[in-house]
């Protein structure tokens, strides 16, 4: 008994060992998946420490360097001053030391004279014409002079699109300004034209315009015959709907207020400006954005933040998609429209042919295997009659080959009770039980005959409503053509008015 006794004690005292064991085993895994991602973070924060030192260091040794540039930094502040004044109606800052070969001096006083010819103006397009085209076109359109705004230099801004259809920073910044009204109808004519130089002809402009669009199938009849037709009328509907809602939109009637506000988004003029006359001059270009770079370093931010003109911000179309689906800017789905029209408006036209097929003369009404011509007077009556023949014909006969079964039976159990009852008795139950499940038989066949006769009756009585009923529809269908045809014309008017505008 004390054996027994002190061995279970020290099972307990064993057991109670390993769970301890197990939780500090536990507890060390824990603290060592602790220490290591401490580990790793300490790490990382260590190398974001040192690249930030080592950009810091690096920024120093070039603001050194641009100590020489110090004009060329003035003049980017008096430029900046000068548009704020400007824009807000107060009295402009006084005139800086003009840096020489530096295109934003000029450009800035003719930008003062509101883009009219002077000598500031040529010196300015003969030292840099592009970057003058921009800040002129965008400047102006945000001061809200677009009247100002000249096609030649929106035509140099705005540059030649790439082959692969890559739009840069400043076309897109160009292209919504001008979709905004900031350029007048002349200078969105011409980014239209330019973009769809390289829009591609087909697409899902369709399906874009379609989602855009509301309206759902038309009631009538579902007749395989007008299914392919009433699907492009649903269609047709939905395209006019999204292009009337679009082009209708007063509000995108009028210049964007947007345009003349000192907004931060990264397609307003306003953000474009400021990229534009932070490149500096020809001899900071490279250590200007180096600086943005090291910039972003030091406070941790992505380098491709350090933004350019000529950053690719996607392709023609995935934009074109883009201003298409979305609804909380009219002008730039409007604009949308103007640059796809040419392309969408055969589409349309072919989909309102499918739409506007005339009536069929008759459709085929379906019954199992068995199909009924249907013409808007009522169904053909042979062809009904052979079907009525073909369904009630065989339904409810007993045919031989079903009663050979239980007459057998029958038969065999009469054979039995009668001619071996005499032997024993059993003979003449066990023959009773065989004329019984014979004429058991015989009764299922006359019930289900009975049943296989009002099924009958029952789908000649459907196929003669479905006939009756498809004849109605077809009449009534065809006498709706000219209304129908009416609608697809108007629908097709209206949208290539909006498309052709």
């Amino acid at each position: 008994m004390t054996n027994w006794w002190a061995e279970r004690r020290q099972n307990e005292q064993l057991d109670l060992l390993n769970e301890e064991m197990s939780s500090a085993r536990q507890a060390t895994s824990r603290l060592q998946s602790q220490l290591s991602q401490l580990q790793g973070g300490l790490q990382e924060r260590v190398n974001r420490l040192s690249t930030a030192f080592d950009a810091f260091v690096e920024l120093s040794d070039l603001r050194y360097e641009m100590t020489g540039f110090v004009e060329a930094a003035e003049l980017r502040r008096y430029a900046t001053r000068v548009l704020t004044a400007m824009a807000s109606g107060t009295e402009l800052p006084p005139a800086c030391e003009p840096v020489p070969q530096y295109w934003l001096g000029p450009a800035t006083e003719a930008l003062i004279a509101s883009g009219q010819d002077s000598p500031a103006l040529g010196t300015a397009m003969a030292l840099d014409e592009r970057r003058t085209s921009i800040f002129l076109t965008l400047a102006l359109a945000a001061l809200g002079q677009r009247h100002q705004v000249r096609s030649e230099w929106l035509d140099v801004a705005f540059g030649v699109p790439a082959a692969d259809g890559t739009v840069t920073r400043v076309q897109r910044v160009l292209w919504a300004t001008a979709a905004r009204g900031g350029f007048g109808a002349d200078g969105l004519a011409l980014v239209v034209k330019r973009l769809q130089s390289v829009t591609p002809p087909t697409g899902g402009w369709l399906a874009d315009l379609e989602k855009r669009g509301d309206g759902s199938r038309a009631a009538g009849p579902r007749f395989e015959a007008i299914a392919e037709q009433e699907k492009a009328r649903t269609r047709l509907t939905r395209i006019h709907n999204a292009v009337e809602a679009i082009a209708t939109n007063t509000e995108a009637r009028e210049p964007a207020t947007a345009l003349t506000a000192d907004v931060s988004t990264q397609d307003s003029p306003a953000a474009l400006l400021r990229l534009l006359i932070s490149e500096g001059s020809e001899p900071e270009h490279e250590s200007l954005a180096r600086v943005a770079v090291l910039r972003a370093q030091i406070t941790g931010s992505d380098e491709s933040a350090a933004q350019t003109l000529e950053d690719s911000v996607g392709t023609v179309e995935k934009l074109l998609t883009d201003d298409l689906t979305q609804t909380a800017d009219p002008h730039l789905a409007a604009a949308v429209l103007r640059v796809i029209g040419p392309s969408v408006l055969p589409a349309v036209e072919d989909l309102a042919q499918v739409a506007g097929r005339p009536s069929p003369l008759e459709v085929s009404v379906e019954s199992g295997v068995h199909t009924v011509t249907v013409r808007p007077d009522g169904p053909d009556q042979l062809e009904l009659n052979n079907v009525r023949s073909l369904i009630n014909g065989p339904a409810g006969k007993v045919t031989r080959g079903k009663l050979a079964v239980p007459a057998v039976l029958a038969g065999v159990g009469a054979v039995v009770a009668i001619g071996l009852g005499f032997v024993h008795p059993l003979w003449i139950a066990a023959g009773l039980v065989l004329v019984a499940i014979g004429g058991f038989q015989y009764w299922n066949l006359r019930v289900a005959g009975t049943h296989d006769k009002t099924t009958a009756a029952n789908r000649i009585a459907n196929l003669n409503e479905d006939c009756s009923t498809a004849a109605a529809q077809l009449a009534e269908y065809a006498k709706a053509s000219e209304s129908r045809q009416a609608s697809i014309t108007a629908d097709l008017s209206t949208i290539r008015q909006h498309l052709t505008a």
